[in-house]
This record gives C-alpha cells, sequence and structure tokens, in this order.
C-alpha cells in the first residue's frame, strides 16, 4: 500500500488503529463527537454488506475520514489466490459493494465516488489490509429507496426452480442495462442448450475440485453446521446448497472417500438434479480486461441482480465453467459465440424458485474500523 495514502488517511480520519504484520486493523472506539460520521456510514454498510462476493469471502473493510470520505481496504487474508488467480472476481465483488453504497446512499441524499488505487490487480503477497478506493460522497436530490431496499432482498437460489423463464420484456430490459455498460447478455430456453450448461457444469465442478489445492482453499470457506455458519458470517453455508453438512463436510476434507466411480457417479446424480427445473440460462460477454473493466463489470451485475430481485426472480452462477479453460471453450463452442462481442466472464441459471437460506454476512461493525 501507498505510505503517502495510509498516512493521509491515518491523519484524516483521526484513527489510532495501527496495521500490524498477520492482522486486520486493531479497533478502537471514536469519540462522541465522531459519532455522526461513524453513524452515517454505517447505516449505509448495513445495506452494502449483503453485496455478493466469490464464495462469500467479503474482502472488504472500511475507515471513515469524516462524515463524506471514507477509505475503503481490503483484506488479502480473505482472497483466493487459486480459484481468482487475477483477482478479477474479487474486484467483481467489490464493484458490488460500492454500487450497493451508491445505492444506499441516494435516499439520504447523497451521490458516491470512487478514486481507486493505481495497482492492476490485488495484491497476494500480504497478509496487511491493502487500499482500494477512496469514497467520497457529495449532496444530490434524494433517490431510489426502493431500490435500497432491494439490496437486502436479494439472494441466490440453489434450489430447484420451478420450470418459468424470465418474461421476454424482462429480458430486454436486462439486456438493455447491460448494453448501457458495453456488454452482451444472452438467454436461452432451448432445452438442449439448458440441460447442455447444467450437465457440463457439474462435470466442471467435480473436475476442479479433484484439483487440491483448488478443494483446499475452498475448503476453507465450507460452513457446514448452522452454529458454524453463524459464528463466521461467511462463507458457503451447506443449507444454501441444499446439501446435508455432513456430506459437505466429508467431500471437502475428506475426498479420498469419494473416488470410486459409482460413488462419483451417485454424487454427479444429486448434484444435477438440484438443478432440476431450470428452463433458462443466460450469459455475459464483453471487456474483461482491466481492473477497470472488472469495476464496470461489477456494478452492472449488481443492478441487473436487483432487478431480477424486483421481479421475484433469481439467479444460480456456474462460475466454473467459466474458470476452466476446456469447459470455457465448451460452451463457447456449443453457443457460437462472436469473439467481437468479448469474452465469456458470467454464466447462471436464471428462473423463480422458493425463498431460498440467506447465507450469513460480517456485521458493520466487523467492517467498519
Amino acid at each position: 500500500m501507498n505510505r503517502r495514502i495510509f498516512l493521509r488517511h491515518l491523519l484524516l480520519g483521526g484513527a489510532t488503529a495501527a496495521l500490524l504484520p498477520g492482522r486486520v486493523f486493531a479497533g478502537s472506539r471514536q469519540p462522541a463527537a465522531e459519532a455522526a460520521p461513524t453513524q452515517r456510514w454505517a447505516q449505509l454498510l448495513d445495506y452494502a454488506r449483503w453485496a455478493p462476493s466469490p464464495h462469500n469471502v467479503q474482502p472488504w473493510k472500511l475507515q471513515v475520514l469524516s462524515a463524506t470520505e471514507a477509505a475503503l481496504y481490503y483484506d488479502p487474508t480473505r482472497l483466493l489466490v487459486h480459484t481468482d488467480p487475477t483477482s478479477a472476481f474479487t474486484i467483481i465483488g467489490l464493484g458490488m459493494f460500492i454500487e450497493c453504497l451508491r445505492i444506499a446512499a441516494g435516499p439520504l441524499g447523497f451521490a458516491l465516488h470512487a478514486d481507486h488505487a493505481p495497482e492492476p490487480r490485488l495484491n497476494y503477497s500480504t497478509t496487511v489490509p491493502q487500499f482500494f478506493a477512496t469514497l467520497r460522497l457529495t449532496p444530490q436530490a434524494p433517490t431510489g429507496v426502493a431500490d435500497r431496499e432491494l439490496i437486502k432482498q436479494r439472494r441466490t437460489s440453489r434450489l430447484h426452480y420451478d420450470g418459468r423463464s424470465l418474461a421476454p420484456a424482462l429480458q430486454a430490459q436486462l439486456a438493455a442495462t447491460a448494453a448501457q455498460y458495453g456488454h452482451r447478455l444472452e438467454f436461452s430456453a432451448e432445452s438442449e442448450t439448458v440441460d447442455f450448461v447444467l450437465d457440463l457444469n457439474r462435470a466442471t465442478l467435480f473436475t476442479d475440485l479433484d484439483e487440491p489445492a483448488t478443494r483446499q482453499e475452498l475448503a476453507r470457506w465450507i460452513r457446514t453446521t448452522p452454529a458454524e455458519a453463524a459464528t463466521r458470517k461467511d462463507g458457503l453455508w451447506n443449507q444454501c446448497f441444499g446439501f446435508p453438512g455432513r456430506l459437505m463436510h466429508n467431500f471437502f476434507f475428506h475426498s479420498e472417500r469419494f473416488q470410486s466411480a459409482w460413488k462419483r457417479k451417485i454424487l454427479g446424480r444429486v448434484y444435477r438434479s438440484s438443478t432440476n427445473g431450470t428452463a433458462q440460462v443466460a450469459w455475459l460477454t464483453g471487456r474483461f480486461d482491466t481492473r477497470t473493466d472488472w469495476l464496470q463489470a461489477g456494478a452492472m451485475l449488481q443492478r441487473l441482480w436487483l432487478e431480477l430481485t424486483r421481479h421475484g426472480a433469481y439467479l444460480h452462477p456456474f462460475g466454473s465453467v467459466v474458470t476452466n479453460a476446456q469447459a470455457h471453450a465448451a460452451f463457447v463452442q456449443h453457443t457460437n459465440l462472436d469473439p467481437a462481442d468479448g469474452p465469456l466472464w458470467l454464466l447462471v441459471r436464471t428462473g423463480y424458485s422458493a425463498e431460498p437460506p440467506r447465507s450469513f454476512r460480517l456485521d458493520v461493525h466487523d467492517i467498519l474500523q
């Protein structure tokens, strides 16, 4: 992290926190005079903390500098070295987090602006919180109370879907939003394509988890009891996947028990059946080369997801198909994607289901330092 930037933030914030090796910020109680600035940012964080992130790692930390300025950091101990080596998808998550802050600030009469650090990727070589952006609030006419509440309503549904596709008008609206950001959003309800995607995702997921580094990295984020999920407030809770906690634990921590062909076949069927009722898949293509691209993609994805939420619809990302080179190529070939549209960077199933369980999130005081 740039020393000059850090010293500026430390002085502006009047903070006594120190960045110590192997630690996140050392917390400190603020004087009563500083309660109001903290309260405003805490109110925004109470919405933004529900932003999605890869495997629910929630890497964000926020340091209040004044009533209208804060420093956003990321915690390198929460990064995914093996499953997100370029940090693209974690930066997308940070972009979604910033977009949630922006949406939450609207009804309070503020616009939010972000001045970003120059680093092209996140720093995996340290355990000390790293500066990501300075966030500034500027006055504007109040807007978007309803949009703000959608942030807390949004969920990922990995449940059975009910066989319905999104209405054509909603598809067109979502595609138009993506186009405003320079991306192309496409849908398919063709049974051949839907089945191809569901089968490809199942096969790729198991292939990826056969790789020890990937499996061990994900195992760190597996939560297999309600008590563990509620205590840790992050990661992948088995109830959100609809799988028994013991099965999920054994798969990640005792993978040797699942090497036989017949067990793999049964487990594959169990996972594939969890996507029953899926009638539609969708994918996004567009610029995806730089930090700026990833931040823009995050802001756009947050907007798309909230619009789905407004209409009572859900999505379920299939990240393995995107990041696995062989599966990625197979999908591109099957759908005959046009390279001129940019690379495939998101693939999902979308539709309608019962209300899914909501994964836990870090509390405001866990983020606000």
